[in-house]
């Protein structure tokens, strides 16, 4: 973690460029395993679309009664927002969250009953101006992983998926989520989300470390 706090980010986005040594545009044909960090940064591998790769440099965390948010940044600005895993809010992408509130506080990982949990969320996103979406979220323990990692290294994580509908039916494709170890912690090590129907983020903690996943 950087230290940093929104007020003193003045000189984020160049010590993000500095941090990340890897000279192309945000958004490239892939993230070379090679690739020299430093490593007083953490770092998120993000796949746009299955295809478009960057890696984002934490710059800080949110207090947020609901689970701390991490405001992950790009060399050109993009700029994703994780609570618990889970994107709260995303700007620079072809979709862009604004502000997502959840109706109660998702249960913790650990915590998941094995029927599942049910829960809401309200959120405002562009283009287009659209605000107070609201979605019923069906948050399901998986027995087993429903898709193999990229540069996977231990499949120890456990799996979840969540399922989005409104009144009118399914509105987004379903999200994956795998919980394991990443360095001393316990956290969402990768994650598979969709902004819209079709954009859709992978998102994984890097660099990989044995017994990441």
């Amino acid at each position: 973690m950087l230290g940093l706090t929104a007020c003193a980010s003045k000189s984020l986005l160049s010590d993000v460029v500095s941090a990340v040594l890897v000279e192309s545009s945000p958004f490239q044909a892939d993230v070379p395993l090679e690739v020299k960090l430093n490593p007083n940064y953490q770092y998120l591998r993000v796949t746009l679309d299955g295809a478009k790769h960057a890696l984002l440099v934490l710059g800080y965390v949110d207090a947020h009664p609901q689970g701390d948010i991490e405001v992950w940044y790009s060399a050109q600005g993009e700029v994703l927002r994780l609570q618990n895993g889970r994107l709260v809010g995303a700007t620079g992408l072809p979709v862009e969250w604004r502000r997502v509130v959840y109706s109660q506080t998702p249960p913790a990982w650990q915590a998941v009953p094995l029927e599942g949990a049910r829960f809401s969320s309200v959120r405002d996103e562009q283009p287009g101006y659209r605000s107070g979406l609201v979605e019923q979220v069906v948050l399901t323990p998986l027995p087993q992983a429903p898709l193999e990692l990229p540069n996977q290294t231990h499949a120890t994580a456990v799996w979840f998926q969540e399922r989005y509908a409104n009144a009118m039916g399914l509105t987004r494709p379903d999200a994956w989520f795998a919980f394991g170890n990443y360095g001393t912690q316990k956290t969402i090590v990768y994650s598979r989300q969709c902004l819209s129907s079709n954009v859709c983020l992978s998102l994984q903690r890097w660099p990989l470390q044995k017994d990441s996943l």
